[in-house]
């Protein structure tokens, strides 16, 4: 599941855009959270989701998507918006993870410290627990390497006394014995390259794109000048400015 801090927000800039995302049934349930927070009843929030759909995709056949409809109203019917603004790691708990040995298991500590302060604050019973399968968690974390040294990392925490796993067999979940309460070191309002954010904040090159804010790697630029946006954005940027190019050129010809 994707992490969002405040899904009120998220669903609007959805509903404004007229776009399911990458993860239709995640937009659904938060669009249909924010109609019933909004003071719609159930039945008019299934209307209106119904029409949601149908602007983002007009071919969209309601039939077939019925089941992702009535699953997204289940789950918006049982679980409250999150709405966080942030959350907090200490000097105390970034110290204990800059002891580590090796880039990826700091990464993966520091990553696995936000998920569980993310957990609390969207929890009745704060514990400290991750319950984030290990392939969004080596995401957040920009970790890519074998099964085999996943496991040998969570392993080193393991045996270092930061983390313990969850004594159910068929449960994955682990539990953060490292947090910390304390001088603020990094405020994180944003889940996605967790790994990144823990090495800029160390001087690695790496920085906060401005239009989508996501955090990426510095790529070199032959002027020298500071990088402003990440790939994806710059390329988009790059082709709007063009059509708009185009268009003021449109528009001087035609006044000629």
């Amino acid at each position: 599941m994707t992490i969002v801090l405040n899904e009120h927000e998220w669903a609007e800039d959805m509903i404004s855009s007229r776009s399911l995302g990458s993860k239709p049934f995640e937009t659904l349930y938060r669009v249909a959270r924010y109609y019933i927070d909004s003071g719609l009843s159930k039945s008019e929030t299934r209307k209106v989701l119904d029409s949601f759909l149908i602007q983002c995709d007009p071919t969209a056949s309601i039939p077939k998507w019925s089941d992702t409809l009535d699953a997204a109203m289940q789950r918006a019917l049982k679980y409250d918006a999150v709405m966080i603004e942030k959350v907090t790691v200490t000097k105390a708990e970034m110290a204990k993870i800059d002891a580590l040995d090796g880039k990826q298991l700091r990464r993966l500590a520091f990553t696995l410290l936000c998920l569980s302060k993310y957990c609390d604050s969207v929890s009745k019973h704060p514990a400290h627990w991750v319950n984030n399968e290990d392939k969004d968690i080596m995401r957040m974390a920009n970790i890519n390497t074998s099964i085999k040294r996943q496991s040998l990392m969570y392993n080193t925490l393991y045996r270092s006394g930061m983390i313990r796993f969850s004594k159910k067999v068929d449960n994955t979940n682990v539990q953060v014995l490292f947090a910390e309460d304390g001088d603020v070191a990094l405020e994180i309002s944003d889940f996605r390259n967790l790994g990144y954010q823990y090495m800029m904040y160390h001087g690695e090159p790496y920085f906060k794109c401005a239009n989508c804010g996501i955090t990426t790697k510095t790529e070199t630029d032959r002027a020298g000048r500071p990088q402003k946006y990440c790939r994806s954005c710059a390329a988009e940027i790059m082709v709007k400015n063009h059509v708009n190019a185009v268009m003021r050129y449109n528009r001087r010809v035609r006044a000629q």
